[in-house]
């Protein structure tokens, strides 16, 4: 069983503070070095299965993990997963996920526990403190009362959001967040950039180099293009190779090098 240990700026509630982009793909990293090493680019559902227990920022709180029941929401409805925390098990946060089946495939289940380990990274804590806090002076002590904190992913849409999109509420910017957690745990920028160098000749992709102005990723940036009688063809392969190297499907792939600049493609999973 696995032990997740990180530190990011918080505040007092244990809250993210002002995490950006760039922060949350370096949370990621560290996430990711704690499951595999560094040569493997393909993380697998198991090895995020076997995640016990998590320290954020000095809260040490259990990870329960189901994967063996179809999981739905408050209203009934069949979902993907979620993630809450239950003030009547104070020191744990549950990650649940449905069974791979019609509903859901084996590369959405992944992405999905992946989406559910961004919240449990990143707003657990958060839960805990203050399911912790105990009832106030004029507060309901029923523990029937007590509140319960969810996030829930309904379906694959969900999962394609990205942090482009300008957020809209505290619940939204993490939601945004842990899609961008997912994307950068399951395909990270420097080692799908090492991916694109490798396999690029193969399928006759063009690497173009140029100045990145980027100031959280200075120095050189790429951009790929399929030149070639059969660019579209091309591209296809191209991805779907990249998408077998890590483990996920070709839009995951598609939204992941729009997302680190390599293309200009604009796409949603599915």
């Amino acid at each position: 069983m696995a032990v997740l240990a990180l530190d990011y700026r918080c505040c007092n509630r244990k809250l993210p503070l002002y995490i950006k982009h760039s922060e949350v793909e370096q949370i990621a990293t560290t996430v990711r070095r704690q499951l595999v090493a560094d040569s493997i680019d393909a993380v697998s559902f198991d090895a995020l299965r076997q995640i016990s227990s998590l320290k954020i920022n000095n809260i040490d709180f259990a990870l329960e993990i189901s994967t063996d029941y179809p999981v739905h929401d408050e209203r009934g409805n069949h979902v993907f997963g979620i993630c809450e925390f239950d003030p009547a098990s104070p020191n744990a946060a549950m990650v649940s996920i449905s069974p791979v089946g019609e509903n859901l495939s084996e590369l959405l289940a992944l992405s999905t526990l992946a989406h559910e380990l961004g919240h449990a990274v990143f707003d657990a804590p958060g839960w805990i403190v203050q399911g912790n806090k105990g009832p106030g002076l004029f507060d309901d002590i029923e523990p029937a009362m007590q509140r319960a904190y969810r996030t829930t992913t309904p379906d694959s849409e969900h999962l394609a959001k990205s942090l482009s999109a300008k957020p809209t509420t505290e619940e939204h910017f993490a939601e945004l967040r842990a899609n961008e957690f997912m994307g950068s745990l399951l395909v990270p920028r420097q080692r799908i950039i090492a991916a694109v160098e490798d396999l690029a000749p193969r399928h006759d992709i063009t690497i173009h180099r140029h100045f990145s102005t980027d100031p959280d990723h200075p120095g050189t940036a790429l951009r790929i293009t399929a030149d070639g009688d059969a660019g579209a063809f091309d591209m296809e392969c191209f991805e779907k190779a990249l998408a077998t190297r890590f483990g996920v499907n070709r839009r995951f792939i598609q939204v992941r090098l729009n997302r680190y600049g390599l293309t200009g493609q604009e796409a949603s999973m599915r």
